[in-house]
């Protein structure tokens, strides 16, 4: 009976989300000038067993739809444990909702795999392969390079065979980050590295979460992401809500490098994180001189003007 219920609770959702018109004031601070927008989402547990997460989902489609980025990107954990059911109706509902002149990244996370029925391996494998059948473009790895409007997104995605939470990235994949990294700054212009993990000792989740990427690779990667200008490396996981405290910043720049982790898009995010609400997402915008990161909310259509970010650039 209570799946049922929760089956008939997100169908009235899904259609409330589809049907109601959404308010306005879904635009670009300056749409004229801008060079490139992303709408940026992380964690959003796709689950058979809770039906809701795909109507916050279906929500955040027909606002990155008002939006019209130039591309929107799931940073991790779209499904809650991996299960091919749940994968498959991740890209069904995302590859139907969003328009097709709105390119698309997704990235494996930790739930995705680790924390997946299948082995590691399998789990990556199939995500290579819905992936594949459902997006535009196709993928050898669960990491990967895209550009959009030529600028380069470079995915990270876990390696590990048989790990739970902690990412593990080959030497292949590392020389690859490296060899993007060089090609897509080469011009000056701004580079976004996509990981679902963050880099510890950024964000403050050492304050409450451990689940990070650890030594010898995190200290690997901070210093190879800091020899390029005008990097940002944007990061889910940690489910911490935003904020401004730097002892847990959502946004920092350190060594030049910058850095910004999403809230969970459907599940409950840390009350240290101070702004803690479900259905966050952040629009990026890039102009001449400057990127521009606001936080918006795709269920309420609000703008948090206090966690708008301008980084110039070198």
């Amino acid at each position: 009976m209570q799946s049922v219920l929760n089956w008939l609770t997100s169908i009235i959702i899904t259609i409330t989300f589809i049907l109601i018109p959404f308010s306005g004031g879904v635009a670009p601070v300056d749409p004229e000038a801008v060079l490139m927008t992303a709408g940026v989402i992380s964690d959003t547990h796709i689950s058979h067993i809770l039906p809701i997460g795909q109507s916050f989902l279906t929500a955040a489609c027909v606002e990155m739809n008002l939006y019209k980025p130039d591309v929107f990107i799931d940073l991790g954990d779209l499904t809650q444990d991996g299960a091919a059911e749940d994968m498959t109706r991740h890209f069904q509902i995302v590859s139907k909702l969003v328009k097709d002149d709105i390119d698309q990244i997704h990235i494996t996370g930790n739930h995705d795999l680790g924390h997946s029925p299948m082995s590691n391996d399998e789990a990556r494998a199939n995500f290579v392969a819905t992936f594949n059948e459902y997006m535009d473009y196709k993928i050898e790895h669960n990491w990967f390079s895209h550009d959009v409007n030529g600028y380069t997104f470079i995915v990270m995605g876990d390696e590990d065979p048989d790990n739970w939470d902690l990412p593990w990235y080959s030497e292949e994949q590392m020389a690859f980050l490296e060899s993007e990294l060089e090609r897509a700054t080469a011009d000056g212009k701004p580079v976004f590295v996509l990981a679902h993990v963050p880099l510890a000792g950024i964000h403050g989740e050492e304050h409450f979460y451990d689940g990070v990427t650890e030594e010898p690779q995190n200290t690997e990667i901070k210093n190879l992401l800091s020899k390029y200008d005008n990097v940002f490396m944007l990061t889910g996981h940690i489910h911490k809500g935003m904020s401004n405290d730097i002892n847990v910043p959502t946004f920092v720049t350190v060594d030049g490098v910058h850095y910004l982790t999403l809230p969970s898009f459907l599940m409950p995010n840390w009350p240290q994180g101070g702004i803690t609400n479900h259905g966050m997402a952040f629009m990026i915008e890039v102009y001449e001189g400057k990127v521009i990161l606001r936080a918006r909310n795709c269920i309420t259509q609000k703008w948090y003007k206090p966690f708008e970010y301008t980084v110039p650039l070198v």
